[in-house]
């Protein structure tokens, strides 16, 4: 009896191949057999063979971006035909709840809805799923789709308009892949490897193993504390452990692995809210996630690029504060870019539905740096200060026209050695922000933004928000 031919889910009718590369097929099949692919943009044929578990990987070369569909045969004891196949861009997409939210959810949704007729952007979804271990395949139901009204409604909004974004700029086919799940921390994303060695990231499962233990004896005592008071928030451990898809590395297993190595450009991502907590983590997370992202998908040091945490009324503006200074300096990862976005936040909205703008600037990333398109993509970045004569002198990168909107740049602060920040006035000389205040003679320290603030106020000649910062690394010291 002979085994049959089969594909994981992506590749099916429909979907994108990354134009002008050696592009990664794979599939099962019996034990040894002969696999033989026929593209009609190629006058030869690809053949591999089967090992002897049956799995097979092969890599085909694809052709300039058209709009042209395309047809692709694999065949072996049986044949599949793939159909409406497009050479163009493929990007995936990730994050949690505001990456995940869907358009059906967006602001003006029915007509945003009624006019998403692109065919020639195809989007991908990936379901739900945790596993503890790597999987070699996603959930079914996780299919390619030209882009419809139909198709669109609940897919991730901000990346169907970084999509939208894309094909207009570049003019060609774009591939959407998305996997997201709201509140998940980015180490739910993370291949274990990369954690479990790491002095920082070990405490993870350090959190983890102490909530499995605490859960018994907190669950009790939480009964009596919730008769006494109905308000009562439950235990970090009740909470946590009741949230296995919270887990390290579960999404990762289920939603991430089974996609490599499909051959992609490159990456977007948008998340930070839910790690917080451990904001002086994120940093070292990143990194374990892109470079190892990298290293599982084995198509090279692709880019990678992010947008900075949004303005909000978060519960401690310190861990929210930490949380945007380390996603500043996950830029130092080669490959990666990313741009601020405390204008376009709602302090009393998490989840702003005005999704829009967050997916240009994710589009405007892309087209800068991976398609060097002329196209300015960040505003104003932190790079070094001086302290001259009772003034402190701030330098940026992203600083043309460097300005502030209004009569005075808000939020900004200053303090000397007691570590008391006041607030401060702020010029700005030849694209450098001076700052002082006649309350600290001898100021050693700035901050900007680096509290719940819907007016920050400095921006660059693109109007393009600048990243909160501080000069110091004093802990717990909290501006409200």
């Amino acid at each position: 009896m002979h085994g049959t031919i089969t594909l994981p889910l992506l590749f099916s009718d429909n979907m994108v191949l990354q134009q002008n590369s050696k592009v990664n097929f794979w599939g099962k099949s019996s034990p040894n057999e002969k696999i033989v692919i026929t593209v009609d943009w190629q006058n030869n044929s690809f053949t591999t063979k089967a090992d002897n578990l049956g799995s097979w990987k092969i890599e085909i070369t694809t052709d300039k971006a058209s709009f042209k569909e395309h047809t692709i045969s694999i065949k072996g004891n049986n044949e599949i035909i793939l159909k409406n196949v497009l050479l163009g861009e493929v990007w995936f997409s990730s994050g949690q709840s505001n990456m995940e939210l869907v358009m059906r959810k967006v602001k003006e949704s029915d007509k945003e809805i009624s006019e998403s007729i692109y065919p020639n952007i195809r989007l991908f979804n990936v379901k739900k799923k945790k596993a503890d271990e790597p999987q070699s395949e996603i959930s079914e139901g996780s299919k390619w789709l030209p882009c419809s009204p139909e198709s669109v409604k609940e897919f991730s909004a901000m990346s169907y308009y970084f999509a939208r974004k894309m094909q207009k700029e570049l003019s060609v086919p774009i591939g959407i892949i998305t996997a997201n799940w709201g509140g998940t921390g980015a180490e739910c994303w993370t291949p274990s490897e990369n954690m479990k060695e790491n002095p920082v990231l070990k405490n993870i499962y350090k959190r983890w193993g102490q909530w499995e233990i605490d859960k018994v004896k907190d669950s009790i005592a939480f009964v009596e504390t919730k008769n006494q008071n109905p308000k009562a928030e439950e235990p970090r451990s009740i909470y946590m452990t009741k949230r296995q898809h919270r887990r390290p590395s579960v999404l990762y297993n289920a939603m991430i692995a089974p996609l490599m190595p499909y051959t992609i450009k490159g990456v977007i991502w948008y998340q930070g809210t839910s790690n917080r907590e451990w904001a002086n983590e994120y940093l070292e997370q990143m990194k374990a996630l892109i470079y190892g992202w990298r290293k599982n998908w084995k198509i090279g040091d692709f880019p990678f690029y992010f947008l900075q945490l949004t303005a909000y009324k978060y519960s401690d503006s310190n861990l929210a504060a930490i949380i945007r200074e380390n996603q500043l300096k996950t830029l130092e990862v080669p490959y990666t870019a990313m741009c601020p976005t405390m204008d376009i936040g709602d302090l009393n909205e998490l989840h702003v539905n005005y999704k829009l703008p967050y997916g240009v600037r994710l589009a405007n990333i892309a087209l800068a740096n991976s398609y060097k398109k002329k196209i300015d993509f960040c505003g104003p970045l932190f790079q070094q200060y001086k302290v001259k004569g009772g003034k402190v002198e701030i330098t940026f990168l992203f600083n043309k026209k460097l300005h502030y909107n209004g009569d005075k740049l808000n939020d900004i602060y200053i303090a000397g050695n007691d570590k008391k920040f006041v607030k401060a006035t702020a010029f700005i000389d030849n694209n450098k922000l001076i700052v002082f205040s006649t309350e600290v003679k001898e100021p050693v320290a700035v901050r900007y933004a680096w509290n719940n603030t819907g007016e920050a106020n400095l921006f660059n000649y693109s109007n393009l928000p600048a990243s909160p910062f501080r000069t110091d690394v004093w802990e717990n010291i909290i501006i409200e």
